[in-house]
This record gives C-alpha cells, sequence and structure tokens, in this order.
C-alpha cells in the first residue's frame, strides 16, 4: 500500500477547520487571540481565509514529493532555472513587492482623485463601511470582495468583503489584482521538495503574504510577515535545513550535527556572509520603522480634518467636539478637536454618518495612541 504524504492530512486538517469557521459561529472567538496578533485585527473572513489557504498550500507543496510527478517536471523542455525552487522564491518576492507598492501608488492616486490628502482613511459608506489607507490598504480586498460575491451564494455575518470600495477602485487595480494568483503560484513552486521546517514556515508565511496584500497592503502585519519569511528562506534556509535534518533517525544525527557546525565557522569566515544571514531582520526592521516613520509623518497632532461627500442632516455631529465646519460643493470640511482616539473617532464616526454621505475620510493621528 502507498504511502499517504504526512503534509496532506495536516492540510486536510487547517481546510476542515476553516470550514467549519466558516458554517459554525462561536468558534472563531476562542482562535481569535492567537489569530489577532498575525493577521493584524483578527475577523472571522480572515480566519477563514487563512485556514483554508494554509491548508491548501501545505497540500499543494507535496506535489513535488511525488516522484512521477518530480520526473515528468524535471524532463520538461524548459530552461534549467524554471526547475529551481529557490528561482520561484525570488519572483514571488518581487511580485509580491512590485504588487504591494503599486497598491500603495494607487492608494495616493485615488485619495487625488477625491481631492484628499495622502495621508488619511478614506471610508467608504455604501452599501457598507470600507475603509481604506496607506497604512491599511483594502484595495485589493475590494476586488476580492467581487470574486466571492460572485462565487458564494451565502456569506456569514462577521465576513467583510469590502466590495464598497470597488466603485471607487481605479481600473489599473484590477489589471494589478491579476499579479496575486501569479505570486501564489510561484509560492507554490518555490515549496516543492523543500525540508520539513522550511517547507512549514514558507507555507506558513506566504499564507500570511497573500492575505496581507489583500487585507492590510505592504505596511500590514501579515505582508510583512510573509516578506520575513520569504527572505529567511532565501538567506537562511540552510540552517533550518540543518535542524531538519536534526529529526531525521537517531544514527545520522552526529554528522548532521558537524555539517551544521562546519557551515557556521565557515560563513563567520566572511563578513558578506554573515550580513546576508541577518538580512531578513534587518529588512524586517526597516520596513517597520519605515511604517512608523510615514505614520508619525503623516500625522495631523492638533486637530482631526473630516471630509464627508453629499453629507446630508449632520445633527449627528453635535456630539464631538468641532473646531471648524466649511462647505464647498458637494464636500463639507469638519475639524475635531485632538482629544479622539483615531480607531475610536473612525468607529464612531460610521456609526454617526451612516446614511448621511456616501463616504468620509479622516486625517490619521498615531498619537493618539500613545
Amino acid at each position: 500500500m502507498k504511502k499517504i504524504n504526512r503534509y496532506i492530512p495536516f492540510g486536510i486538517i487547517l481546510i476542515v477547520f476553516g470550514t467549519l469557521l466558516f458554517f459554525l459561529s462561536g468558534i472563531d472567538q476562542f482562535i481569535r487571540p492567537f489569530a489577532q496578533p498575525i493577521l493584524m485585527g483578527s475577523s472571522k473572513g480572515k480566519d477563514i481565509l487563512f485556514f483554508v489557504v494554509f491548508g491548501i498550500t501545505i497540500i499543494l507543496s507535496s506535489l513535488g514529493d511525488n516522484e512521477r510527478i518530480h520526473n515528468h517536471f524535471m524532463n520538461l523542455n524548459i530552461p534549467r532555472i524554471l526547475k529551481d525552487n529557490d528561482f520561484y522564491l525570488k519572483l514571488s518576492l518581487i511580485l509580491f513587492l512590485f504588487t504591494a507598492i503599486m497598491g500603495l501608488i494607487v492608494e495616493v492616486y485615488l485619495r487625488g482623485t477625491l481631492g484628499l490628502d495622502w495621508n488619511t482613511i478614506l471610508v467608504i459608506m455604501n452599501p457598507t463601511m470600507t475603509s481604506t489607507s496607506i497604512l491599511h490598504s483594502h484595495l485589493y480586498k475590494a476586488i476580492f470582495g467581487i470574486i466571492l460575491g460572485s462565487l458564494l451564494t451565502y456569506i456569514p455575518a462577521g465576513i467583510h468583503t469590502g466590495s464598497s470600495l470597488s466603485a471607487y477602485t481605479p481600473s489599473i487595480i484590477y489589471a494589478l489584482f491579476i499579479l496575486i494568483p501569479i505570486i501564489y503560484i510561484a509560492m507554490i513552486m518555490s515549496l516543492q521538495r523543500r525540508k520539513g521546517i522550511s517547507r512549514v514556515l514558507l507555507a506558513f508565511t506566504s499564507t500570511l503574504g497573500i492575505i496581507g496584500i489583500m487585507d492590510g497592503g505592504l505596511f500590514g502585519t501579515p505582508a510583512i510577515g510573509g516578506i520575513y519569511g520569504m527572505l529567511i528562506i532565501m538567506f537562511n534556509g540552510n540552517i533550518l535545513d540543518g535542524f531538519s535534518d536534526l529529526l531525521i533517525k537517531r544514527e545520522e544525527r552526529e554528522t548532521v550535527k558537524s555539517e551544521i557546525s562546519y557551515k557556521v565557522t565557515k560563513n563567520k569566515e566572511s563578513k558578506i556572509r554573515l550580513l546576508k544571514k541577518f538580512l531578513p531582520h534587518i529588512a524586517l526592521i526597516f520596513i517597520i520603522i519605515l511604517r512608523f516613520s510615514i505614520a508619525f509623518y503623516g500625522a495631523c497632532p492638533d486637530s482631526y480634518e473630516v471630509n464627508m461627500y453629499n453629507a446630508h442632516d449632520l445633527d449627528a455631529l453635535n456630539q464631538y467636539d468641532t473646531l471648524n465646519l466649511t462647505e464647498h460643493q458637494n464636500k463639507t470640511t469638519v475639524y475635531l478637536s485632538n482629544q479622539y482616539n483615531e480607531m475610536d473617532l473612525l468607529n464612531n464616526l460610521a456609526i454617526s454618518l451612516e446614511g448621511k454621505c456616501d463616504w468620509y475620510s479622516l486625517s490619521w493621528n498615531i498619537y493618539s495612541y500613545l
């Protein structure tokens, strides 16, 4: 009887769990504390997507373990580089960064078309609230929401597709969205025939990255985790493979340990190699510093600027400490006191302005979290 690849049962368990989250209410509350840090604001929809995509990724990573499939692929008349999983890892990273950076550029362009500053959170009100900003972009999520809505006849409460934003999304985002499945395919190719620890880590971070590029963008925690994971495998994969080898038969461990020790010694002899080992961590720190630098540079600490389009019946704003209000054609601008926490104000305005404007924008203020 042919032995079942050990990754397949693991992937099936993840998919089944994600499916249960879709149909049963309440289960997601138990995993929310664990999912919250890695998914940057965990929700039922992101939890489901994470477990299902992670499970599918793990299963697809085992395709190359099948000798028949592997031999057929290796015998294809294609350039040798296209048979190297490291090539696909580099390709997925390049496409990932390009897609994420283009998302930020389109965010800036979208605000320009609406007459808004780049450092604002845009909130579309109809038919449901959907927000997006440079620091937490949902442009690609809007396209994914349209696709999801066309495929599913039933979407449970708690799953927010973000499709409201699609009416304002520039057309180029539709073209850029095509890159996301291409990135995922490249990620699957990069996973083939990798050793245990490297495979699971790359499958995990790849899943985070695919979710993050749609829900959060370049500066979101999932996308940063995806980039970090790809760089770890790219520059420290041999170390992880060494640990994977330590999990093999006991009689082989001493040989593996001596090989790892030799590799580490050789790496210390070269500053360039040592730099490469630390490059993933340097890149992680750089992205985090860049995110906070943009957040502080674009902050408006003196007051909040709220712009509303086609606003009417604004009596609900009387509950806020209003500093000034001006109207120009279809746009109403209100300045509010800086006494409010940014996230609380954003959510409260969504309630106050429901059915009273097409969209509103809020200047961000990272100082309100301090």
